[in-house]
């Protein structure tokens, strides 16, 4: 995966803020319509700010979610 709209249809995007902790999902959708489908997923984290602790972050994490409509299960070994 290379663009953010390769992400749409079977993960989810979270932002980690290092200095507070906080996580946040990033709404994919609105990250499209606002920079395109083809904007470089390592950029994205240049753009973050936490808004508990107002930092710059660079923490994100790619989240597995299965494809839209289907249940996605997860197993932890």
């Amino acid at each position: 995966m290379k663009a953010v709209g390769e992400l749409l249809e079977s993960f989810a995007l979270y932002a980690i803020c290092d200095d507070c902790l906080r996580c946040e999902p990033l709404d994919l959708q609105a990250l499209i319509d606002e920079v395109g489908a083809d904007y470089p997923i390592e950029r994205i984290r240049l753009r973050l700010r936490c808004n508990a602790c107002n930092q710059r972050t660079q923490g994100i994490r790619i989240v597995y979610i299965g494809p839209q409509g289907k249940a996605a299960g997860f197993r932890y070994a």
